[in-house]
């Protein structure tokens, strides 16, 4: 499968580019760089992994891309 880019998240006045690498499988991409960050996994479960920023960074860009619909991941609610 090719890479395609889902969109853009911006974080404390940095945009990071959302891509997808495989079904459930994310790259992120901080865009003055163009150099990943992090990647993560929405499936089965969320994982974050392979980080070169603050972890806590990486999953506020994580959440946002969750949340503003950049993957393919379903939040569910109680």
């Amino acid at each position: 499968m090719s890479t395609t880019v889902k969109g853009m998240v911006q974080y404390d006045g940095v945009t990071y580019r959302i891509v997808r690498l495989a079904r459930g499988s994310y790259s992120v991409v901080r865009i003055k760089d163009d150099m990943e960050v992090g990647r993560f996994a929405t499936l089965p479960q969320l994982r974050v992994s392979d980080e070169k920023i603050h972890l806590d960074v990486l999953r506020e860009i994580v959440k946002f891309a969750i949340r503003s619909a950049r993957t393919s991941a379903v939040i569910r609610l109680p």
